[in-house]
């Protein structure tokens, strides 16, 4: 009897086991494929030839990526890779805005999951903590006109409080940083087509050579002030605001509020449209 009741329990579990196993390996093959498209996005075959050619690609594969994530969460929604994929997913959120591609939908909600999640790793959770902790930022940043004060280098005094009526962009660069330079000529037509009509420029440098800015800022014609203190990536106004990656660029309205903390996408029409 005994023999008998081990010999059934043995079989059950076997057929769990079994099963379990063939339902993971589903779900594996369709994660593999997420893993796949967010591969292909990171680390592309081709380096794109223009920044038209770079948003179609990334576009395309954003497309890929969800996708093959909508695929795989039908697949198997309990599968642990699920929240890489959702880390990732909320780290290309800015650049959804970029490419015209729909944003991640309770955003918020799916960090805070992420990081409660017991079969998570460490470092996808560290990763939506500090996630989370820069949306509380921009929140908090966009609850209250925007201080900003500082005697350019060459010698202007800014002080956005001053800049009321306007409209501003706040563009944290450096001239080493390639995707910067790549945005540049649309930073520049849109200033030159809406300037008289009450565009402003703040350029927040993180260079460390003053000489090379000077240089670089002259020959591009770029006849905004700049914030520098030589400092790079520690650049007082970029740590100040949690600066991690450039170009950041924001979009303060007539009223002093930053209303957009994404604003490569359209730059020109989304001034535009705060001017009318």
């Amino acid at each position: 009897m005994k023999t008998s009741f081990l010999l059934r329990v043995g079989v059950a579990t076997l057929f769990v086991a079994i099963s379990s196993s063939l339902l993971a390996a589903a779900g594996d093959a369709e994660w593999k494929k997420v893993t796949e498209a967010i591969e292909a996005i990171k680390q592309p075959k081709e380096r794109p030839k223009s920044r038209e050619e770079a948003i179609a690609n990334l576009k395309a594969g954003l497309q890929d990526f969800d996708a093959a994530y909508a695929a795989a969460m039908k697949a198997s929604d309990k599968n642990p890779a699920r929240w890489s994929a959702a880390a990732f997913n909320a780290s290309v959120d800015k650049a959804r805005g970029i490419v015209g591609a729909p944003p991640v939908e309770n955003l918020t909600a799916e960090l805070e999951a992420l990081t409660a999640a017991s079969d998570a790793s460490s470092e996808d959770k560290a990763a939506a903590e500090k996630m989370l902790k820069s949306i509380k930022a921009t929140a908090e940043l966009k609850s209250k006109p925007l201080d900003m004060k500082f005697t350019a280098v060459d010698g202007r005094e800014v002080d956005l409080s001053k800049m009321r009526g306007k409209v501003v962009l706040i563009d944290f660069w450096a001239t080493w940083c390639g995707p910067c330079v790549q945005e540049l000529p649309n930073v520049l037509k849109a200033y030159k087509e809406l300037h008289p009509k009450g565009f402003e420029i703040i350029g927040i440098s993180l260079d460390s050579d003053k000489e090379k800015l000077e240089s670089f800022v002259k020959e591009k014609g770029m006849d905004w002030p700049q914030f520098f203190d030589g400092k790079g990536w520690k650049n007082e106004m970029a740590t100040t605001y949690d600066i991690h990656s450039i170009p950041a660029m924001w979009l303060v309205d007539q009223k002093g509020m930053v209303i957009d903390t994404a604003a490569r996408g359209g730059l020109e029409g989304k001034v535009a449209k705060l001017l009318k």
